[in-house]
């Protein structure tokens, strides 16, 4: 978790880092099932995104690469776009099936972009990325992200940033060959241009990501997720009630690009827009029921 480790901002708890409260509460905050298998790490990162110029073209392992090799999760991501200036652009997967050789050298030539599919963002998509998809981004985005708790990222193509040694970073190309998907991509199955309001838009074997309008008082059960709950404020603003011992409700208040946390353990909270056109996304985890272990024989 490191430096960056969020820190609540307020409560009793405040001023304790995400570590803090999750080594002392353990399931209660996270959930049973989830904390079981994360333990002491918290499973998901929450990111704001705000790109000007350029992020290189860039690809991230799965789970069982990340193990092997990094001793860490893979990374499986969703971006929600919650602005997008008129040139903004997301590089995401090949047009057509490519060789390794092909991309290789599209690399070393400054072309690796038009071997990639360009997609014009608008405010309101979102879109997945895959653990082995290419990608990159610029031209003017805020994006809200949410993916597995991984920083790993290789960069493969730098926009020539990489031959300057004023603006040269590591880069990754090699080291990830095994990890690109080199098949054309399905856009169909990982970019949603109208997310529908209360219904998932990524469904995934880590998380559940969902957009949701609040028009009126949305109510939220914790118990029925068996996971904590996680809100981010990308439009308006939002109230969200949690009842107290004493009968009182405690009140939170959401602006745009503020987040909340809901424990597992947690009764049940209301979430109240206050004001017009408020939305929020919420994500949690998802536990598979008994998972096979290889290293067991039946």
């Amino acid at each position: 978790m490191g430096a960056e480790e969020s820190v609540v901002s307020e409560g009793f708890l405040k001023g304790n880092t995400l570590e803090d409260i999750l080594e002392t509460y353990l399931g209660d905050l996270v959930g049973d099932e989830v904390y079981d298998r994360y333990r002491n790490q918290f499973p998901l990162l929450v990111k704001l995104l705000d790109i000007n110029g350029r992020l290189s073209v860039q690809v991230h392992p799965d789970d069982d690469i990340a193990a092997q090799r990094y001793d860490s999760y893979g990374k499986k991501e969703c971006w929600y776009v919650m602005d997008a200036g008129e040139d903004a652009v997301i590089w995401l997967g090949f047009k057509r099936d490519v060789t390794a050789t092909e991309f290789y050298d599209a690399c070393r030539q400054g072309t690796a972009d038009r071997l990639l599919n360009e997609f014009h963002p608008r405010k309101g998509e979102c879109y997945l990325i895959n653990p082995g998809t290419v990608h990159a981004a610029g031209g003017g985005l805020v994006i809200a992200e949410i993916q597995e708790s991984s920083d790993i990222t290789l960069r493969l193509y730098d926009w020539g940033r990489e031959n300057n040694p004023a603006t040269a970073r590591e880069m990754n190309l090699e080291e990830a060959f095994d990890i690109i998907d080199f098949s054309a991509l399905k856009a169909e199955d990982c970019i949603v241009r109208k997310p529908e309001s209360g219904k998932a838009v990524f469904d995934t074997d880590r998380f559940t990501f969902s957009k949701i309008d609040i028009k009126e008082p949305y109510r939220v059960v914790p118990e029925k997720f068996s996971s904590f709950i996680i809100y981010i404020c990308t439009e308006g603003s939002v109230e969200v009630q949690t009842p107290q011992a004493d009968g009182r409700n405690q009140v939170y208040r959401l602006d745009r690009g503020q987040l909340i946390l809901i424990p597992a353990s947690q009764d049940e909270c209301i979430i109240i827009p206050a004001a017009v056109q408020s939305t929020v996304l919420e994500a949690y985890v998802k536990v598979a029921g008994d998972e096979k272990d290889d290293y067991l024989n039946d």
